[in-house]
């Protein structure tokens, strides 16, 4: 029999726990309810006693294949999407549970919610979107968040889900995707509740949005950063990468829409929002403040200890100005700042701009490394042609000397952008080493190759796939005055060769050849 509404799904599955019950005849209440407390996992790696396993079939694979393997670590019941393929030796087990469900994907959210939320609310969850500036954005609010005045001493400030990991951001679980699956995602808000958070700040990235991982979800606010050349091997046209990211805002219909007007597909999609959704505009043209809710960062000064800000905002009629000094580096970590800035406001946090002072960089973005009589040292994660661009000018604002760009693409993706990151690279950087990024089972050649192909004077570019090598390189060719800009990995622990994932911390690598460095010029000296 195959069932096709989550009603139905939910009864029978209630059904079986009844038996499982009465089979046990054990008085032991607080049993009862720990087998009524289900979790549903999506990779049977996860899997433990009395878990439902959820089998999906997907972009690269059949969940069907691990069935076996999801009970065999104790799945109590598991949910088969109809369009998988069951394996050959595939055979029905007596005591769990097995049934194959029509468009499975389509009924998580109600599954989700049932299983998760059936006795609590979530709580507020802040969905953050666009091409740049998602996981800074979250940090720094999880940052505000935790100087907040009015937090009571029995909650912690908010939790964060995005690219660099999930919980506290002082104490990360490393996670696989920006956005999880959509039962991770429920199973981590529930356990933020549970945790005392205050608020989720969420990177919802258009992969998730065009798959539903964060479907029947509640956004309290929804950040609209901007949008570029980004996963269009997915997407195929910005239209449809557009498309997928307005579903935040139009589908989801958030209590609030803080919107970056200042981008082309900001201002289209604030055209678009529509009530109960209230709309507060963000940027740094006059054409702000013609909106009549805003957060408008009126001036921004680079100095040496990082950003300038003067702000002025309007909200439920109000209008305030305030002046704010960050130590971050990059004119664009202003439009990072309004965002969390509005965010912060709209979520009821106390404001108080001594805090904004306090503010640490995200790591991996811009991080400096810096060490007496050396060049400076700078791991940044951007990897678009954005991005990388938004980098070089940001460190060119801020230091003096020459800039050298280390950076490579990613394998097994978007090859349109290498060529693209390529002459944005030969704009603004004076030196240029390509190396690897993670070139996963692409040839590396070729994806260099590709990069290459965008440069105007290509004989001026020098080439050295080791990373750590290119590194080296370039901070021995700097002179003091100089910075390096290293670009691509960020954050990351990893490098993706082949189909291995190899120990890499750039961020370490990059502190600790800088400190010997230092060393062994004292010791010259």
């Amino acid at each position: 029999m195959m069932l096709t509404k989550a009603e139905q799904i939910i009864h029978e599955l209630n059904e079986h726990l009844l038996r499982n019950i009465k089979q046990n005849q054990t008085p032991n209440k607080a049993s009862h309810e720990s087998m009524l407390s289900r979790r549903l996992v999506q990779d049977s790696r996860q899997v433990t006693k009395g878990d439902i396993f959820v089998a999906l079939f997907g972009h690269d694979l059949n969940g069907a294949d691990f069935i076996k393997s999801a009970i065999d670590k104790g799945a109590d019941a598991v949910l088969i999407d109809a369009e998988c393929h069951l394996p050959d030796d595939f055979a029905p087990h007596a005591d769990v549970f097995i049934k194959t469900v029509q468009n499975l994907r389509d009924e998580l959210a109600a599954l989700c919610q049932h299983f998760y939320f059936a006795q609590s609310d979530v709580l507020p969850v802040i969905g953050i979107t666009g091409t740049n500036g998602k996981t800074s954005i979250s940090h720094l609010l999880a940052q505000i968040a935790d100087m907040d005045s009015t937090k009571l001493k029995t909650q912690n400030g908010c939790a964060v889900i995005g690219t660099m990991g999930t919980g506290h951001i002082d104490n990360l679980v490393p996670s696989n995707n920006t956005t999880p699956g959509i039962t991770d995602v429920y199973k981590l808000l529930s356990t933020f509740s549970e945790s005392n958070f205050k608020a989720a700040a969420m990177e919802v990235s258009s992969h998730a949005l065009a798959q539903g991982r964060v479907a029947g979800l509640t956004f309290d606010i929804a950040v609209f950063t901007n949008l570029t050349h980004e996963h269009l091997d997915y997407h195929g046209t910005m239209e449809q990468y557009f498309a997928e990211k307005a579903k935040l805002f139009i589908d989801y219909q958030p209590r609030v829409a803080v919107i970056n007007v200042d981008d082309s597909y900001g201002e289209k999609l604030g055209h678009l929002v529509t009530e109960p959704t209230r709309l507060v505009a963000y940027g740094q043209s006059e054409s702000v403040a013609a909106y009549s809710e805003y957060v408008w960062v009126k001036t921004v000064e680079c100095q040496s200890y990082g950003l300038h800000l003067e702000i002025e905002w309007q909200l439920s009629g109000s209008k305030e100005t305030t002046s704010l000094d960050l130590p971050l580096y990059g004119e664009f970590n202003a439009m990072n700042i309004a965002a969390v800035f509005a965010t912060s406001l709209l979520s009821g946090w106390a404001f108080d701009s001594s805090a904004y002072a306090k503010l640490k960089p995200v790591p991996g973005r811009l991080e400096l490394f810096v060490e007496p009589n050396q060049p400076i040292a700078i791991v940044d994660y951007a990897h678009t042609p954005d991005a990388l661009k938004a980098s070089l000018r940001a460190v060119k604002e801020h230091l003096s000397g020459e800039l050298t760009l280390v950076f490579g693409c990613g394998g097994d993706r978007d090859t349109s952008k290498r060529p693209l990151m390529a002459e944005v690279a030969e704009r603004y950087a004076d030196h240029i080493i390509v190396t690897n990024d993670n070139p996963r089972t692409e040839d590396q050649e070729t994806i260099v190759q590709g990069i290459m192909a965008g440069f105007k004077n290509p004989q001026n570019v020098s080439i050295e796939y080791d990373r750590k090598l290119a590194i080296e390189l370039a901070v021995s060719r700097a002179n003091q005055e100089d910075a390096i800009l290293i670009a691509g990995k960020g954050h990351e622990d990893y490098q993706i060769i082949g189909d291995q994932k190899i120990d890499y911390d750039e961020r370490a690598f990059t502190a600790g050849f800088m400190a010997r460095r230092a060393s062994a010029s004292q010791l010259k000296g």
